[in-house]
């Protein structure tokens, strides 16, 4: 059973800069790779990504990270500074590939929440962050 996804919009991207909609687009290539294999509508939430990205550069790496997930090579994703609500629909929108073919597998589940604890999201933190109050 497929979950259709047809009403989901992209997080508005207002107000990040240029490397956090880098950031941004890379953990959606990487969620859309992290199973080990992209269907097609999950590529469809790659290519709104790059419509949002602010360099022709910025977008030529994205479609390289997507190639190079073919051979099993994911893109590094470094902890980033963002505030908490722009983290929190990054979260959404990669929860929403997660499940859009149905399968979890445990691959995108770490990978999921590895991108949260490098936004700021962490067990440890929970007593910090409004999220988890």
């Amino acid at each position: 059973m497929k979950i259709s996804f047809d009403n989901v919009e992209l997080p508005s991207v207002e107000g990040m800069t240029s490397e956090q909609k880098f950031w941004f687009a890379s953990a959606i290539a990487g969620m859309v790779g992290a199973d080990g294999h992209a269907e097609k509508h999950e590529l469809d939430y790659l290519k709104q990504a790059l419509h949002f990205l602010d360099s022709k550069d910025d977008i030529d790496k994205i479609i390289t990270l997507v190639k190079d997930l073919e051979h099993d090579v994911h893109p590094k994703l470094d902890k980033i500074a963002i505030d908490n609500k722009h983290g929190f629909l990054i979260l959404k929108y990669l929860a929403q590939i997660m499940v859009a073919d149905s399968d979890l597998s445990p691959k995108e589940l770490r990978f999921f929440l590895q991108a949260g604890n490098l936004l700021g999201f962490s067990a440890e933190k929970s007593n910090k962050n409004p999220l988890f109050a």
